[in-house]
C-alpha cells in the first residue's frame, strides 16, 4: 500500500512539472498555442545558435528569444512581420510572412550543440 502511495506522489510531481512547462509556453505564446515547427528537422542546432529552416532564420546564442525548457522537444512561437502602422503596400507585401517570437529549446539539446 505504501509503494502505491509513493508511486502516486511521484506521478503527481511529474505531471505538475510538465504542467509548469506548458503554462510557460502558454504565457509567452498565448493560450491554446500550437507548436509551429513544421517537421522534425525544422530546427537545426549549429555553433552560433539555432537555424529555423521553415522561416529561413538564424537565432544566435544569447538571443533573448531562446528559452530553455525541460520539455523533450523544440517548441516554436511566431508572430506576423506586418505591423498595423505600416503603409498598405508593405502590409500586403509582408502578408503571411512570420518571424520567430520565442524558440523553446530542450535543456538536453543545449548541452550537446555542435562546436565551432
Amino acid at each position: 500500500m505504501k509503494s502505491t502511495t509513493i508511486i502516486a506522489a511521484l506521478t503527481a510531481a511529474t505531471i505538475t512539472g510538465a504542467a509548469n512547462a506548458d503554462s510557460r509556453i502558454e504565457r509567452f505564446c498565448g493560450a491554446g498555442h500550437e507548436n509551429e515547427i513544421t517537421s522534425l528537422w525544422d530546427v537545426k542546432p549549429n555553433p552560433d545558435g539555432y537555424y529555423v529552416a521553415s522561416l529561413n532564420s538564424q537565432i544566435s546564442e544569447g538571443d533573448p528569444r531562446i528559452v530553455l525548457t525541460n520539455d523533450p522537444g523544440f517548441h516554436l512561437c511566431t508572430t506576423g512581420v506586418a505591423l498595423p502602422g505600416m503603409p498598405e503596400n508593405e502590409i500586403y507585401r509582408l502578408k503571411g510572412k512570420r518571424k520567430v517570437k520565442f524558440l523553446f529549446v530542450p535543456i538536453s539539446d543545449w548541452s550537446v550543440r555542435p562546436s565551432s
